[in-house]
């Protein structure tokens, strides 16, 4: 694709087609993701439908993506148009009808040196017209000119031509259109004038083609560096495996022939081959192509081990628990690739913009025509202006402002383990003006662990049925203080109630759980819980506990038919880059706040600690969601970070869910942007990431605009000469490609300053 309205005409043929639900074609990267019913449509109608529009989607072998977590007869799925090249499923990439284009779409190397070659001859008659005499009674040096600007325009100017053939065809017109009718009628009236009398304009048209071959080069290579964020993410699958036979042998294989429960030997510096699980060995494995946190990590029996991560140390035996193309590594780069193609409402107003551009060109590059011999100028000198405001005008620059920026920002943002799911994310990120973090396992560790036991010494109950009882509850829990009670029992070595004991086993989101043991009531939770039952807290326990949440610590209340037996207090310690990362969000002038369904004082012990002056504490789930949107009403701009379960339904409410990537599935499902590390400094760089992508977004829009509102009438006027104005075009393209660079570069400086 040469330009935006080629993105847009391909686009649109596809939204229409029948069955698919959504079609996003990006021009930066050259590539369409399509939603569609499987059962109306297929690939390969919706190839031909590409190839209707006079472009060719290229076959390649790619790992499977369909097989996910909806199954194989999803519907709508969706066909992304980029795959890794590991097994046979065929993916597209839309191309236009160009022959012997290098990478993206753009001529290969040889021919902008060749063309520039044959155009120098041209442009130094320009300076100095040396005296061969006649040439079949016509000047030699002007029949020369006449016949290498010939050759330029129709040889290395072909592909131009075809599009805008091909283009015509089916009722629309691109960038090709332009430069397709400057450079022809630029050497269609120099060869008139030729025979007839008159200036030449063979150097225009050759120079012009030139020139446009030259940006589309250049733009090609920018514009494949603006595709290494997926690329490079593609080169971190591991390339071999070593795989433990039934006998014990070891055989070297592809790692897309894993298979679920394979076992695997993995060596000092090497790749781990897949997803897994230890059952041999010890090491210390470099996570940062996973989190972005350069300090590797100590794995053991029983750790899970991700593939594609780096052993750097002992030797490991895994055993798969992730095939191919369901892997971590597969599921980041799928949704980097999601992201890439997402377009955010800036984007979708440039492509519209795009697409009424060239025609808008065109006709006001026949006014100017006809405006200059209305004049009374000759017709030459009418064309040599209107072929300036064909060439100047040149819709790239614009298509290739958003896409091109947000393909950086989201590439630099996977390198450091913040993982942009759309790229919608990084258009709210920026507009963002407060921040919530969650407390458990987002500021805090997650790992609580058991400090305190308080006995109520009168409800009859000793120590040891506290901690049975505690334990009975939270066996079937997934709270983080459940592990903690489990282990403290366990390291207590605390004798277990059977489970043919327990029944009416029953979990409250945010206030606790309950069961029947011998069929008498008890309830682990928090203090609101036994009180909405009519249990009376006694004035000791009471007493101790808001002691112990002046230490930050929370309390547990345990409870059995309607009195309270004692309560358990735990502390999650604070992670020790929490004050930083909220000092970070304060220095970029964003409100910080706190909301939590622990204890109000608990909560304003960690919020003290780390400088938040807002607290939300005791909230419910769903309530959580409710506080979200209260900010809202007050016209907030509201950013969430959060890992757990019942943090999903803020996460959604948000106006950007920001899921710590070390909490559960649904978090990180709900959350937009993920923060692979589980680290809240990671949070801080995703708001500085996104400030400035959308900097050089709003950078790389002006320029487009102002470059063709400025253009354009001086080249009407007779102010811009058509070679100065081809040389302008292509040099705006490559501009826009260089300065959504600087994102990946700027956000780099930035981290280096801080270590």
């Amino acid at each position: 694709m040469h330009c935006a309205s080629c993105a847009v005409t391909i686009e649109r043929a596809l939204t229409r087609a029948e069955g698919v639900a959504r079609a996003n074609v990006n021009f930066a990267l050259g590539r369409a993701l399509i939603e569609y019913d499987d059962a109306r449509t297929q690939p390969d109608r919706l190839a031909d439908v590409i190839r209707k529009t006079g472009y060719e989607p290229i076959t390649a072998s790619a790992r499977p993506m369909d097989a996910d977590a909806h199954g194989p007869h999803h519907h709508p799925r969706s066909h992304p148009i980029a795959e890794h090249p590991s097994s046979p499923k065929p993916h597209m990439d839309a191309h236009g009808p160009h022959e012997g284009h290098g990478a993206n779409g753009g001529p290969a190397l040889a021919e902008p040196i060749i063309a520039t070659i044959l155009t120098l001859p041209l442009l130094a008659t320009m300076l100095w017209k040396p005296s061969f005499g006649t040439l079949g009674g016509r000047d030699a040096v002007d029949a020369i000119a006449l016949a290498i600007g010939w050759l330029i325009v129709v040889i290395f100017g072909r592909m131009f031509h075809v599009s805008a053939l091909r283009a015509i065809r089916r009722g629309r017109a691109n960038m090709d259109t332009l430069v397709s009718l400057g450079s022809l009628s630029a050497i269609a009236w120099s060869t008139y004038a030729f025979f007839r009398g008159g200036d030449l304009y063979a150097e225009v048209a050759g120079t012009i083609v030139t020139f446009i071959l030259a940006g589309k080069y250049l733009e090609g290579r920018a514009k494949s560096r603006t595709a290494r964020a997926i690329e490079s993410l593609l080169a971190l699958h591991p390339s071999i495996a070593h795989r433990v036979e039934a006998d014990g042998a070891i055989l070297d294989v592809n790692p897309v022939d894993l298979a679920l429960g394979d076992r695997c030997l993995v060596k000092p510096g090497e790749q781990i081959p897949a997803d897994g699980v230890v059952i041999e060995g010890g090491s210390t494995v470099d996570e940062s192509m996973l989190t972005g946190e350069p300090i590797p990590v100590t794995k053991e029996k029983g750790d899970a081990v991700t593939g594609g991560t780096m052993n750097t140390s002992g030797r490991l035996t895994i055993s798969v628990t992730a095939a191919a193309g369901q892997t971590t590594l597969d599921a980041i780069i799928k949704t980097v690739e999601r992201a890439l193609m997402a377009k955010s409402p800036v984007e979708r107003l440039a492509d519209r913009i795009s697409a009424i551009f060239v025609p808008t060109v065109i006709s006001l590059s026949l006014v100017t025509l006809v405006g200059w011999i209305a004049a009374g100028f000759g017709t030459g000198e009418a064309i040599r202006h209107a072929v300036a405001v064909l060439i100047v005008a040149c819709p790239c620059a614009l298509g290739l402002a958003t896409p091109a920026a947000m393909a950086v920002g989201t590439g630099a943002g996977a390198k450091r383990g913040i993982l942009i799911k759309e790229g919608t994310a990084l258009e709210a990120a920026h507009r963002i003006d407060t921040i919530v973090f969650d407390k458990t396992g987002t500021l805090t560790e997650g790992k609580p662990s058991v400090t305190d036991l308080i006995e109520h010494v009168e409800s009859g109950a000793d120590r040891m049925d506290l901690l049975r009882i505690a334990a009975a509850l939270e066996r079937a829990s997934e709270h983080p203080f459940a592990n903690a009670i489990l282990r403290y029992v366990e390291s207590s070595a605390v004798a277990g109630i059977p489970d043919d004991r327990i029944s009416s086993f029953h979990a409250i989101a945010g206030k606790g759980v309950e069961a029947k043991i011998d069929g008498v009531r008890v309830a682990l939770g928090t203090e609101a819980f036994a009180t909405e039952h009519g249990i009376r807290i006694p004035d000791d326990l009471t007493k101790t506990a808001s002691a112990l949440r002046r230490e930050a610590k929370t309390i547990i209340i345990v409870t059995r038919g309607d009195s309270v037996i004692g309560g358990i207090a735990a502390q999650d310690r604070i992670r020790p880059e929490s004050a930083e990362a909220v000092q970070r969000l304060l220095d970029l002038h964003l409100r910080v706040a706190l909301l939590t369904g622990d204890h109000l004082a608990s909560a304003n012990a960690v919020a003290q600690s780390l400088g938040i002056r807002d607290v939300y504490a005791e909230v419910s789930p769903t309530k959580k969601g409710e506080i979200i949107a209260s900010l809202q009403q007050e016209g907030r701009r509201v950013a969430f970070v959060g890992d757990g379960i019942n943090d999903a339904p803020a996460l959604a409410q948000s106006d950007l869910g920001i899921a710590v990537g070390t909490g559960t599935d649904v978090a990180i499902a709900t959350g937009e942007i993920v923060i692979m590390s589980g680290s809240p400094a990671h949070v801080a760089e995703a708001v500085m990431l996104s400030r400035a992508t959308f900097h050089a977004i709003r950078q790389n829009l002006f320029w487009a605009f102002a470059y063709n509102a400025i253009g354009i009438p001086l080249a009407a006027f007779g102010f811009l000469n058509p070679m100065v104005a081809a040389l302008a075009m292509a040099f705006s393209s490559v501009s826009v490609l260089g300065n959504s660079l600087r994102v990946a570069r700027r956000m780099k400086r930035g981290t280096e300053r801080r270590s």
